[in-house]
């Protein structure tokens, strides 16, 4: 095997010295770099030059081809055999310079996934200053992306290459770097689902904050973990780790690092509830929750932060519906989603309408649940958030179904089917008889 292989870093060494010097420092780069696949972007900002001319020789050469993406930019990348030999030839760069190139990319993507997180998520509260660099400083043809769906695709994207990029900042003890990161990267992994990546990246969060001697970003990386647990259905684990945020909220300072701890604590509450046998017990937890989400509700007005604010009215109105108060509920929703609208708050107005059709059908309106329901799918479809849209969509099924309305049943499950495609899930198993 050992033969085989030099052969092949042979004749890899003969193809490679065949190639313009800006396609050889190109090569060299590419062996640098973490993750799997590179932009035209990312290549100027680590320091290359021609970009464009050495991409074309090395598909020329085949060493690298591109790859299909559901954003903008075009990708890159080496074959598997290649990108070895190009790692070997990294490793044989000054460790000054391999540093050098590592910085810059880890830099880059910080400030790209901040600026994706700020289009994504819009004005919700976050701990790291806004970029150094514009959006349009980032781009070699433009912006890497505009508005909130192609940021959401970009970040989706670049998912493996920013979950290497945080572990290179960890290796590297570049601790700030690393925490941004998993700050920026919660708009991707709770818009889509990664439960598993934010789980791995936030440790590596937690352990940059207490290298920094920041309980401030320790509670948001440690709440970050609770609601991945939360969501995976390890509600003892996520539970841990806010009792560990709890023990730090006295020097953190802002009080929506308060709420967003009891936010996840009444999240917690709520889907004990939903296991619940007795409905006595579980009206209980749906107070508590309610209880829990009118203290962040509270932490976010003493701000005030208006994202905040509508998050945690949204959050109200959900334990308002477990306890079966339909008609609170509405009241609720109905003020949330003003202010959403005034704040151009869109990414929220799906989420609202999904709690309004709820409260609709528990009092008994299946209309205005139905239209309140398709409400929340078209505006998730909109903003490409798959996981809300699915939700939107199963809710619509059930309500059909509900309605006894076999067209819009079929239609929806159409849809269903169609979407967890897209996501790449599997279909729900058919109901035994």
């Amino acid at each position: 095997e050992g033969g085989v292989g030099e052969a092949v870093d042979a004749v890899l060494d003969s193809v490679v010295a065949g190639v313009a010097g800006h396609t050889r420092h190109l090569y060299d780069l590419l062996g640098v770099l973490p993750g799997t696949t590179a932009t035209a972007d990312l290549l100027t900002a680590a320091g290359a030059t021609r970009v464009d001319e050495g991409l074309g020789e090395l598909l020329s050469c085949r060493l690298a081809v591109l790859v299909e993406s559901s954003d903008r930019p075009r990708r890159y990348r080496l074959h598997d055999v290649v990108r070895a030999h190009a790692r070997l030839r990294a490793r044989a760069l000054p460790d000054e310079r391999r540093r050098a190139v590592l910085r810059l990319v880890v830099d880059f993507y910080a400030d790209a996934a901040a600026h994706g997180d700020a289009l994504v998520l819009g004005d919700r509260f976050r701990i790291q200053p806004p970029p150094g660099r514009p959006l349009s400083g980032l781009g070699v043809r433009g912006p890497l992306f505009t508005g909130r769906a192609e940021a959401l695709e970009w970040l989706d994207a670049e998912r493996v290459n920013l979950r290497s990029a945080i572990r290179v900042a960890a290796d590297e003890r570049w601790y700030e770097a690393v925490w941004r990161l998993c700050e920026s990267l919660w708009a991707l992994y709770h818009s889509r689902k990664h439960l598993a990546d934010c789980v791995e990246s936030g440790f590596l969060g937690i352990e940059a904050a207490q290298h920094e001697a920041r309980p401030d970003v320790e509670v948001r990386m440690r709440n970050q973990v609770a609601r991945a647990a939360y969501e995976l259905g390890d509600l003892d684990r996520a539970e841990a780790q806010l009792d560990a945020a709890v023990d730090l909220l006295g020097p953190a300072g802002d009080p929506r690092l308060t709420g967003v701890v009891q936010e996840s604590r009444g999240l917690i509450a709520l889907a004990r509830g939903r296991s619940e046998e007795s409905p006595g017990a579980a009206h209980r937890r749906a107070e508590e929750a309610r209880q829990h989400f009118e203290h962040a509700l509270a932490a976010n007005r003493a701000v005030p932060d208006p994202h905040g604010i509508v998050v945690q009215s949204y959050n109200v109105a959900q334990a308002l519906v477990a306890g079966e108060r339909w008609a609170d509920a509405l009241d609720v929703l109905d003020e949330a989603s003003e202010t959403a609208r005034a704040t151009g708050d869109e990414p929220m107005l799906p989420r609202i309408d999904l709690v309004r059709a709820r409260a609709f059908a528990g009092a008994g309106s299946l209309d205005r649940a139905v239209a309140a329901a398709g409400a929340a799918a078209d505006a998730a479809a909109g903003l490409k958030q798959f996981a809300k849209l699915d939700e939107a969509l199963e809710l619509l099924t059930a309500l059909a179904d509900r309605a006894e309305d076999r067209p819009l049943r079929a239609a929806c499950e159409d849809k269903l089917t169609t979407l967890r495609r897209t996501m790449g899930l599997r279909p729900p198993a058919a109901p035994t008889a």
